[in-house]
């Protein structure tokens, strides 16, 4: 429901705003900019240039706005960060992968800054089987009323704000994926697709195994690339999705 517009000067107005944004933050946890836009009657653009100058109270998570001393506990790599960088570009990336989605289907979804636009994206009265490994994507799905969470578990990993299993899972192998949602650090031609930690390289490795169709889901940015460690190679993948919109996948 939105409030009532703050009267006063600008500066009180901002104060006001922030004190409520911060209220309704640590009752909720966390809340999604577009719910805190609403809430204040504001722009986005007003939120987050609320936010820039508050960085010592608030942080974003995977869309999400948090408490800053929340977010270093759960997000030390700055995932906070990363997920404004070529927003618009990771969202139309997800955008153009959302026409492959049909009713009951099940889906694994990657870590990273760039699918949470793909949970926000599905249609609210859409049943789907989301499995995933990620804090920030549990953290959307849970919110779509019609998206059944299989969490998969293990040791949290705060770089990635990802869970590693502690031992071998074989919580993946119950589940047949109609389609796997990618992410990749490094995409580059001849090195493959890579990410930043090898224990996250292990578990894209075996989702990708299970899935009947494989898309990779990366802004151009990404592309020329190389991180340490290879999890796949471009024709490992059935498509590609990047903010230029939705191709098959090169041949060997």
């Amino acid at each position: 429901m939105r409030q009532p517009e703050h009267r006063g000067t600008p500066a009180t107005r901002k104060e006001a705003r922030l004190l409520l944004l911060k209220d309704t933050v640590e009752r909720n946890g966390s809340i999604h900019i577009r719910d805190a836009a609403e809430l204040l009657d504001v722009s986005e653009m007003t939120i987050r240039r609320d936010m820039r100058e508050a960085p010592e109270t608030f942080q974003f998570l995977g869309g999400h706005i948090v408490l800053s001393q929340e977010a270093q506990r759960r997000a030390p790599y700055e995932l906070a960060q990363a997920a404004e960088l070529n927003e618009a570009a990771k969202r139309a990336a997800c955008a153009a992968c959302v026409p492959l989605l049909m009713p009951e289907e099940t889906l694994f979804v990657d870590c990273g800054t760039t699918l949470p636009h793909l949970i926000d994206l599905i249609p609210d009265d859409m049943e789907l089987t989301i499995i995933c490994y990620a804090l920030n994507i549990a953290d959307m799905v849970v919110r779509k009323p019609n998206l059944q969470l299989v969490l998969l578990g293990g040791v949290y990993h705060a770089p990635t704000a990802s869970f590693y299993p502690a031992q071998d899972d074989a919580t993946l192998d119950a589940y047949a994926i109609n389609h796997a949602f990618m992410s990749a650090a490094g995409v580059e031609e001849s090195l493959g697709v890579t990410c930043t930690t090898f224990r996250e390289a292990g578990l894209k490795q075996t989702a990708m195994a299970r899935a009947q169709n494989r898309i990779l889901v990366a802004d151009q940015s990404k592309f020329g690339v190389v991180n340490p460690a290879s999890f796949a190679r471009l024709s490992d993948f059935d498509r590609i999705a990047t903010e230029a919109g939705l191709q098959p996948a090169p041949a060997d």
